[in-house]
């Protein structure tokens, strides 16, 4: 992935792409995994993905909770995201899961990533306090993980992630930080 292809995953969003959801405490902004999935067919038509595991029929394997853990493929670089189910039947709810995963997986290339960073005031906060902090890419990367992270199961995934990465002791303290942030506003 070069860094126009980069530059063009980040790309805002237009307003009329933008959706509202109503979250209880707050209305979030969001786009739609159609609008996501014309981004990625705009930057690399090749795109894909695959679950990252599969059942005894050779089916997405969706967990106890009716989620799906995927690989999404952009531009030859693969990163992981997660979707929870969504809709009122079970086929309503696994199309929720996989638009969900898509969304997910999209913002770990920045695809809508400015959108989730004005999720609450908290994050505003964090982020003048990560700023002072020494960055690299590995912390980025974490930092980014935490903010589009959707629930309490994926959290816990970038905990792991944290906890079996080389960070310096500043960059550890910001994750944590807004790794516990995060975790408070979920609930």
């Amino acid at each position: 992935m070069n860094k126009e292809q980069q530059a063009q995953l980040r790309a805002p969003f237009k307003p009329e792409q933008i959706q509202k959801l109503d979250a209880g405490y707050a209305k979030l902004d969001y786009v739609s995994h159609a609008w996501v999935t014309d981004r990625l067919l705009e930057i690399d038509p090749a795109w894909t993905w695959e679950p990252v595991g599969f059942d005894s029929n050779g089916l997405p394997a969706f967990d106890e909770n009716g989620g799906l853990w995927i690989k999404l493929t952009v531009c030859g670089v693969t990163r992981y995201g997660y979707g929870e189910p969504q809709g009122r039947d079970k086929f309503d709810m696994k199309k929720g899961a996989i638009g969900n995963a898509l969304r997910n997986a999209a913002m770990r290339f920045g695809v809508a990533l400015d959108l989730w960073a004005k999720e609450s005031d908290a994050p505003v906060k964090t982020e003048a306090k990560l700023k002072k902090a020494e960055t690299s890419d590995k912390f980025l990367s974490l930092k980014a993980m935490i903010d589009i992270s959707e629930s309490h199961a994926e959290l816990a995934s970038v905990a792991n992630t944290i906890q079996a990465t080389t960070l310096d002791d500043k960059e550890r303290d910001a994750l944590r930080t807004a790794w516990k942030l995060k975790s408070e506003r979920m609930g």
